[in-house]
């Protein structure tokens, strides 16, 4: 009955696949069972075509929007999210948990059958075991920064946070694993995928997929939310050497979040509905961190509206808008994983290549000037600031906010004040409410 289970299910999801991208084409397996190689690829772009748009949601609860408020109905539908109240039972813009859960299932499924698979070759076959490996580290990485505490040496063994699901097995139901074990089992796949993969890069019309390179940035950003700062700073260093180069934007204003960018390493998700960015102002918050005359972000990233409010360019709902990791990215987190081991001068050069890149040069010699009186704690807000700047909208700025100071956040709608308060317990989302009723283990 299992297997009939499962079988029936596969064949429900995989026949209704349809494009999430115009560079991605999937055409439905249309077998009863994968068996080939050709199949599982089918499958597994089908794992990367779901959208889960969490991460927009989640920007919602920190401090880079307030909310465009001509927009009634929309702002009737996001403002639990923007007021941490989302488990109010009334939500429609809730976190995609079965989405990401069925990513892991396809992956899941993928590990355990592709090394049975026909007319293949042995490289096509790692590959794709590799990226299926990949997929599952990432859609558990999100999870456990969405629905558990932020990763603390001492107290990440006790803290509770999702499931962890590493095999296909309809009749399980499972109770909530450590953020210590999410984070172990990330990194095992991360190491077995990383090991299997041999693609070095995938042509523009594949960055969707995972990749040796992608793999390696995903690793990167691992470490540092795990705090192993010697292999973040190690392993950016070593994305860096193969893929290096920033746009200028002295000499371009060309928007490195489309998926086709000099700086994309992998372009899969799109984070945002048309709802969700089109009811976003940009914060003063956010604003007001660039130099108003000569960074010049603010002419690349943004735009005015008709009622002259800043709002967002850099990101849309668009096919072409999408990003998972990007060369700018790699930068900074080698300038904080090297400020983190007192490494200064090693920090100061990756936050200085990343200005350069995106300052008049007037007004970079007096960053990079300003840079060298920081130390300590100065110099780590300032890489928290610099990644509030170049990385906004792009998904980072709620994880960055949980895993960093957990400030206190004000947000005022309908002229009703709301407050986080710094180290709230509200900056870890509960598990949804639908999730739990599904499930009752995950209220333990």
């Amino acid at each position: 009955m299992r297997n009939v289970l499962y079988i029936a299910g596969l064949i429900g999801i995989l026949t209704t696949a349809t494009s999430c991208k115009k560079y991605l084409d999937i055409v439905p397996v249309g077998k009863v069972i994968p068996t080939t190689v050709e199949d599982f690829r089918k499958e597994l772009d089908a794992a990367y075509a779901i959208n889960v748009y969490d991460k927009g949601l989640a920007s919602y609860r920190g401090d880079e929007i307030k909310m465009n408020e001509t927009r009634s109905g929309d702002v009737n539908q996001l403002q639990p999210n923007y007021l941490w109240d989302e488990n109010n039972g009334n939500n429609i813009n809730t976190y995609d948990w079965k989405n990401k859960f069925q990513q892991i299932f396809y992956a899941n499924h993928i590990i355990g059958a592709v090394p049975d698979a026909t007319e293949g070759t042995t490289e096509q076959k790692n590959q794709l075991l590799g990226e299926a490996y990949l997929v599952r580290a990432y859609a558990y990485f999100h999870l456990v920064n969405l629905y558990g505490k932020p990763y603390n040496e001492v107290t990440a063994a006790s803290d509770k946070a999702i499931p962890l699901v590493t095999k296909v097995d309809m009749e399980n139901v499972g109770r909530r694993n450590s953020v210590k074990e999410v984070y172990d089992q990330i990194l095992a796949d991360i190491e077995t995928g990383l090991a299997l993969v041999n693609i070095d890069q995938y042509e523009t019309a594949y960055s969707y997929r995972f990749s040796k390179l992608s793999g390696l940035a995903l690793a990167a950003r691992v470490y540092l939310y795990t705090h192993q700062w010697s292999k973040a700073l190690e392993t950016a260093k070593s994305v860096l050497d193969k893929k290096g180069t920033l746009i200028d934007f002295n000499q371009s204003s060309a928007l490195p979040t489309l998926y086709n960018s000099l700086e994309t390493i992998q372009a899969l998700e799109q984070n945002y509905t048309a709802i969700q960015i089109q009811t976003v102002i940009v914060s003063d918050a956010l604003f007001n961190k660039y130099n108003q005359d000569n960074d010049l972000r603010l002419k690349v990233f943004y735009k005015k509206d008709s009622k002259n409010n800043n709002v967002v360019a850099k990101v849309s709902s668009g096919n072409n808008y999408r990003q998972s990791f990007r060369v700018s990215e790699m930068y900074l987190i080698a300038a904080e994983a090297a400020a983190q081991l007192n490494q200064l001068d090693i920090a100061r050069g990756f936050l200085n290549q990343l200005k350069k890149n995106r300052l008049t040069p007037a007004f970079y010699l007096v960053e990079e000037a300003r840079l060298t009186t920081l130390s300590g704690d100065a110099f780590l807000n300032e890489i928290y600031d610099e990644r509030f700047r170049e990385l906004s909208f792009e998904g980072h700025r709620w994880f960055d906010l949980r895993r960093t100071t957990q400030p206190q956040i004000t947000h005022i709608l309908r002229g009703k004040t709301t407050i986080l308060q710094k180290n709230d317990p509200r900056y870890t989302i509960k598990i949804p409410v639908d999730a739990i009723a599904n499930n009752p283990l995950l209220s333990e």
